[in-house]
């Protein structure tokens, strides 16, 4: 694993009691935190734009689209005019959405440095629920590869950048994979605290403490219900909301809801083979803590590190939180910016 020097701009070290991994995760998605980083997030969410995507078939997919707006109408004009033919294109975690904490707060700040942003949904996330009759699962990539494809056609930036949190990493991940087969063109890809196993995940869910599989639950519960109400001839999940924990309920909707075989073999879809990012022809970050208490730190010591893939491991930083001090700032929004302008830098140094 890469360790970096203490003086190291990229390294993220905290201590004390924030450096507790709950309270770390807790901050991530905090309500509080959303709060206090209103006026950061005011000028991203003041010119942002609903777009649905093609994602073939007669899918789609939304997402909000902040352009950065000309000089002469922007009050507070970007810090760095020279990303402004730059786009970022940012994956929440499952059962998440686009107004996400962590989501919402690195949209911010790179929204702020000059790059235009674009916050996608995963089907069935946000307000999406009603815009495709078959339900969400974690297979579904070939929908999400096209929908970044059309939103490439349709936009006038002329690089691009994939950044995912939690299982938008995993998608993440998996797209950079398939970026060049699908034809989609991605200068870096960002994975943050990214599921490389959906079964270790599951158990690291199902024997930790109980406030995450109550969280997951309820959401995702609340979910199937929204999803039952826009399609109320083809669902009902009464049976199926009985069920009484994460594994249960997706045994239950993976055999009478998709085309899977078993819970095993969909969780073979989207799990991610160490092998496979060898040879990465793009540049991919991944961050994760030690401490996650979602990701399992010991099933991912098979990954390491190549020309275009590098892997951090930090001590502490929780499930996507990296929160770095008492104001509840995120080490990962500078991170993202320190790497978007590293790889412009090493581009322009090569040529």
């Amino acid at each position: 694993m890469t360790r970096l020097p203490i003086d190291n701009p990229a390294r993220f070290n905290i201590k004390g009691i924030l450096a507790n991994p709950h309270i770390q995760s807790m901050l991530a998605s905090s309500r509080l935190r959303k709060r206090l980083q209103r006026k950061q997030s005011r000028n991203l969410e003041k010119h942002q734009k609903t777009l649905l995507l093609d994602a073939g078939e007669g899918v789609r997919l939304h997402a909000y689209y902040s352009p950065q707006v000309s000089a002469e109408k922007q009050t507070t004009l970007p810090k760095n005019h020279a990303h402004s033919d730059k786009l970022v294109i940012l994956i929440h975690g499952w059962e998440g959405s686009a107004q996400s904490t962590y989501l919402l707060s690195a949209a911010s700040a790179l929204y702020n440095e000059g790059f235009s942003v674009l916050r996608l949904h995963l089907r069935d996330h946000g307000p999406s629920a009603h815009l495709n009759e078959a339900l969400f699962h974690a297979a579904r990539l070939d929908e999400v590869c096209l929908a970044i494809k059309d939103a490439q056609n349709r936009l006038p930036s002329k690089k691009t950048y994939l950044v995912g949190f939690s299982l938008g990493g995993n998608f993440a991940l998996r797209i950079s994979l398939d970026a060049r087969k699908k034809h989609i063109d991605l200068e870096h890809v960002v994975a943050i605290s990214p599921v490389f196993s959906p079964e270790h995940t599951m158990q690291a869910l199902a024997e930790g403490p109980s406030v995450y599989r109550r969280y997951f639950l309820k959401k995702w519960k609340r979910a199937l219900l929204n999803k039952q109400h826009h399609f109320p001839d083809r669902y009902d999940f009464n049976t199926v909301l009985k069920s009484r924990n994460l594994n249960e309920l997706t045994k239950d909707l993976v055999e009478k809801h998709t085309e899977f075989s078993s819970v095993d073999d969909y969780y073979r879809h989207y799990a991610l083979d160490p092998m496979l990012f060898e040879q990465t022809p793009i540049k991919t970050d991944v961050i994760l803590a030690a401490d996650d208490p979602v990701i399992p730190f010991k099933h991912i010591d098979a990954f390491s590190c190549s020309e275009n893939f590098r892997f951090r491991v930090f001590d502490h930083g929780g499930h996507c939180g990296f929160i770095q001090n008492w104001r509840f700032e995120s080490w990962i929004d500078s991170e993202l910016l320190r790497l978007f302008n590293e790889h412009d830098l090493s581009k322009q140094i090569a040529h």
